[in-house]
């Protein structure tokens, strides 16, 4: 099968946040290459105060078939752009991307599950805590969300630039570690739903103030294609009421000297639980690896005192849904952006696992786990491509 590698160069999520540091004559971050808006037939020229809606889990893909059921006023399919994602194709990994204007391979946030040797093994990099533990548990073992990521967020260099930064997300997650690490330099607001996301963003764009960046992050979606698939009523019906009610609001709302871009921060593929693989550490296969698998169920991270053996074994059982790589200074470019610090390789082990077409391979950690409808992570097109949509005034 082909999977879909991000293009770092100038058509992933990280240019598009590089591009919206340069709008801003705003320092971009070294190597970077900034996403081209004329290119795609859209412009941001002359908007001063800019607001991007990072829509969990809706990829290009995704919404294609919630536009073949919904139509919309302001934007159709013509209109949608598309991005990649980065790898993993998770939210811990994107959304640091977004919020740095980084590679993965940069910032170091490799994905949902790392094992983080001077953190004492795998750690959850969404709720940042040892596996299984309450979230911000790493605080206890020195952790500082403000100082662990030492690549400055696009908030903190639009503010060297005299440009004020908002961040509107759940009120479950405002004051959580990894929000903190994403906001850092800007203003985050808790919101608890569409109600008051919307007011909260339209007392920030009538403040007086010359330019402005506003992010919004909406994360239900993706829980409901996890629990239903991303071809749900729940999933598609949501996506569409979501983005009525942005057009709604851009309508009533938005000025000329404003602009409303649309994303996400990785798509959803549909996963059968007949193409569910489960394994355990009481498998054979677990008996030369030193911790439990990290990344996800979509892709993982292997780590293994004896990899050649451990990548045989997989074979064997795993072979027609797995790719395994054994990743090398190309692959690591390939995948995150740059090659890797020695620190950062230890993070993803010596094998990565890949899912083909609609497969998962789910360890059991706990023996709590379940089986999930929808899922990210992997490398087919409805995981890695995104949508860009650009709304504004003529």
């Amino acid at each position: 099968m082909e999977f879909i590698y991000p293009n770092y160069d100038r058509g992933s999520i990280v240019n598009l946040s590089a591009a919206i540091l340069k709008h801003f004559d705003a320092e971009i971050p070294s190597g970077v290459k900034e996403y081209c808006f004329s290119e795609h037939g859209i412009s941001i020229d002359g908007i001063d105060k800019l607001v991007v809606f990072i829509i969990d889990a809706v990829g290009y893909y995704n919404l294609m078939k919630v536009l073949e059921k919904s139509s919309f006023k302001h934007f159709s399919v013509e209109d949608v752009r598309s991005l990649t994602s980065v790898f993993p194709s998770t939210t811990s990994s994107a959304l640091t991307s977004l919020f740095t204007a980084t590679t993965p391979g940069e910032h170091g946030v490799l994905g949902y599950l790392l094992n983080i040797p001077e953190y004492g093994g795998l750690v959850n990099m969404i709720e940042l805590t040892p596996y299984t533990q309450d979230r911000d548990n790493l605080t206890r073992l020195g952790f500082d969300p403000l100082k662990y990521n030492q690549n400055p967020t696009i908030f903190e260099s639009l503010k060297e630039a005299g440009v004020r930064g908002y961040h509107l997300t759940s009120k479950s997650f405002v004051n959580t570690g990894l929000t903190r690490m994403h906001s850092r330099g800007g203003i985050a607001r808790g919101v608890h739903g569409l109600g008051d996301m919307f007011e909260e963003l339209n007392t920030i764009l009538a403040a007086d103030e010359s330019e402005s960046l506003t992010v919004v992050y909406w994360g239900l979606i993706d829980t409901y294609g996890h629990k239903y698939g991303p071809n749900s009523l729940s999933y598609i019906s949501e996506t569409a009421i979501l983005f009525s009610a942005i057009e709604k609001f851009f309508e009533e709302r938005v000025q000329q000297d404003t602009a409303l871009l649309i994303t996400a921060d990785h798509g959803q593929i549909e996963t059968p639980w007949e193409q569910e693989i489960w394994w355990s550490k009481f498998d054979d296969i677990f008996d030369e690896m030193y911790s439990m698998p990290g990344g996800e169920q979509r892709m993982s991270y292997i780590y293994s005192l004896d990899k050649e053996k451990t990548r045989k074994k997989m074979e064997e059982l795993f072979g027609d849904s797995i790719e395994i790589i054994e990743p090398s200074h190309l692959d690591e470019i390939k995948l995150f952006g740059r090659p890797l610090s020695n620190s950062f390789r230890k993070r993803i082990g010596e094998l990565i696992t890949v899912s083909k077409d609609d497969s998962s391979l789910c360890f059991k950690y706990t023996g709590q786990e379940h089986s999930l409808k929808g899922r990210h992570g992997g490398l087919t097109k409805e995981e890695m491509n995104v949508p860009l949509i650009l709304l504004r005034r003529d």
